[in-house]
């Protein structure tokens, strides 16, 4: 009982915890069938339950046989007493994100699964499958923090709406789409690799999917917001749903969830309240300042990369000809660990950097950021990206010399030879919808105690932060595998943390040209499909239908600022 068993990403979870649920269960079952079982029977259910929980772990046909023969006698109408509720301190978490994701689909029906008080985000486009404004119709919404959209599936395979205890079933009058309506008529569905909710009706299988207005019989992974939710074919990515626990799902989107929207204004929808700037920074008393002494102590280099060590290589060479020392350097890798000898002889030549390669083949920028930034022990950390090269402008001393001496949390530089990168983020209505915008370029005030730099939202991906509070903001946002940093942003903004750009301090981005790069980095990075699903869910964050960036832009009396030029717009119904 004392051993624990490996998850994924190092977490542990312990034995005996198993037994806790089971006990849970029990004391559920002994209040909800002492009418109905008596002695016994009820000590034969609660070793069947027992055994049900070990067998997650230990064999799923065992599991399958005990799942069978506890749907069988038990009531046939599901109630909330029948969803039991595992404590949170005891919950075995397998995955460190809670959020189930799969391979493609199959034919084959696997074994039903069951959950509780879970969000159904779907997976392309990030929106959560709701019920419409009557609580009756299943539509397309906004994953709202704000609002209870939660859903259980049953052991018997009824899919329940929490808020008002009512099942999925058909809806009368229009085949296949999906209402609400009493438990005793719900559809019996089954959950597929964590991720498709399926029933069979009339010997043909169906998926729980976002359709079109016009047609509900063709999914539709581009989903438009109140589109109705109805029984299709099943579509690889258009059926494709994330479960994500509720008080996780909360706890991520904090940010939003506590935003207020003004009251008045030209933008006044929720995510308007996160267009409040940071206030100016503050330099700090002597007293309360401590100084370091030497870069090696204080600073610790992280990056994510994607197959390509020999730029982390060039990366830590460049460090050690330009600042005539080395710097800790952790490099997150994605899988597999297949470097032929040699290339793990060069990594040796630099004793300070940890080359960590994970157990996933696309963790993604976000995932391998927050791995590097856990593994931190300086009170500094210098987020670079792989193929970043110092110059004789990589000036880490004045970046260190502004966060000893100031309360700034992060101190951003350029690129050479690019235009500036740092800006204002603001959400607003724009183009008839809601939208956010990036303004480059735009930065709120100067600062007079360090020549050439400006208080801003965001700045590049070239900064050095303060390690405490971007762990307390949690890091990056991991589902968005790229496309993450005006997200990032955001979160930093929200929290009051204040950003620093410096235009005197800058590193060369020297990419690989386009027949250099591999065809997996190709596609993890330069994919059109993935791109625009990522911009989708980070939209789909804020609630929002649309983003673009300004360079080209108006500062109006009221400190508001007007596009005149839109580059890189991406619009959503």
């Amino acid at each position: 009982l004392s051993s624990g068993i490996n998850a994924e990403y190092g977490e542990f979870t312990q034995l005996s915890s198993l037994f806790t649920v089971a006990l849970q269960c029990c004391r559920e079952m002994v209040g909800n069938l002492v009418k109905k079982y008596a002695g016994v029977a009820l000590v034969f259910i609660c070793a069947l339950l027992a055994l049900k929980e070990l067998a997650v772990f230990v064999s799923p046909p065992c599991f399958s046989s005990l799942n069978f023969a506890l749907t069988a006698i038990s009531s046939d109408k599901p109630t909330r007493q029948d969803r039991i509720e595992i404590p949170s301190d005891v919950l075995i978490k397998i995955n460190k994100k809670r959020v189930h994701q799969i391979a493609a689909v199959t034919n084959k029906i696997e074994n039903r699964d069951s959950f509780a008080y879970h969000r159904i985000k779907l997976w392309f486009g990030g929106r959560c499958v709701d019920a419409d404004d009557d609580n009756k119709d299943l539509i397309v919404n906004h994953c709202n923090p704000d609002w209870d959209q939660s859903f259980g599936l049953t052991a018997e395979g009824k899919l329940v709406y929490e808020s008002t205890d009512t099942c999925a079933i058909i809806k009368k009058g229009t085949p296949l789409a999906l209402t609400l309506g009493d438990c005793d008529e719900g559809l019996i569905f089954n959950l597929f690799n964590d991720s498709y909710i399926r029933t069979e009706i009339q010997g043909r299988t169906h998926c729980i999917s976002p359709t079109v207005q016009s047609d509900i019989k063709k999914s539709n992974k581009y989903a438009c917001l109140y589109v109705p939710v109805a029984l299709t074919d099943c579509d690889e990515d258009a059926s494709r749903l994330e479960l994500i626990e509720e008080n996780f799902f909360k706890e991520e989107r904090s940010s939003f969830k506590d935003a207020v929207a003004p009251s008045s204004g030209s933008c006044t929808f929720k995510a308007c309240g996160l267009n409040r700037p940071a206030p100016p920074v503050q330099m700090l008393k002597a007293l309360y300042s401590t100084r370091c002494k030497k870069p090696f102590d204080c600073v610790t280099v992280i990056t994510k990369t994607a197959r390509r060590p020999y730029l982390v290589l060039r990366l830590a060479q460049s460090i050690r000809e330009k600042k005539g020392y080395d710097l800790r350097i952790i490099a997150y890798d994605d899988a597999p660990n297949d470097y032929p000898p040699e290339v793990w002889d060069d990594i040796r030549q630099y004793p300070f950097l940890q080359y960590i390669i994970g157990q996933d083949e696309d963790m993604g920028i976000s995932l391998g950021r927050n791995l590097a930034l856990k593994m931190v022990k300086t009170k500094y950390f210098l987020l670079v990206d792989d193929d970043h090269v110092f110059n004789d402008k990589s000036n880490i001393d004045k970046m260190i010399e502004i966060l000893d001496t100031s309360d700034a949390t992060i101190i951003g530089g350029k690129f050479e030879g690019f235009m500036k990168f740092a800006g204002a983020l603001k959400f607003g209505e724009y183009h008839g919808r809601q939208e956010f915008a990036v303004f480059s370029g735009h930065c709120e005030r100067e600062l007079p105690q360090f020549p050439q730099c400006e208080q801003c939202d965001s700045t590049s991906n070239i900064f050095l932060a303060k390690t405490q509070p971007i762990i307390e903001i949690g890091g990056w946002s991991e589902e968005l595998k790229i496309a993450e940093h005006a997200d990032f942003f955001v979160k930093v903004k929200a929290a009051g943390l204040k950003v620093v750009y410096c235009d005197d301090i800058e590193v060369i981005n020297q990419q690989e040209s386009p027949e250099e790069r591999s065809k997996s980095y190709q596609k993890l990075r330069y994919d059109m499909g993935r791109k625009n699903r990522m911009f989708r869910l980070m939209n789909s964050r804020f609630n929002v239908n649309g983003l673009f960036w300004c360079s080209d832009y108006k500062v109006l009396d009221d400190n508001e600022l007007q596009c005149l030029e839109t580059k890189h717009k991406i619009g959503y119904c």
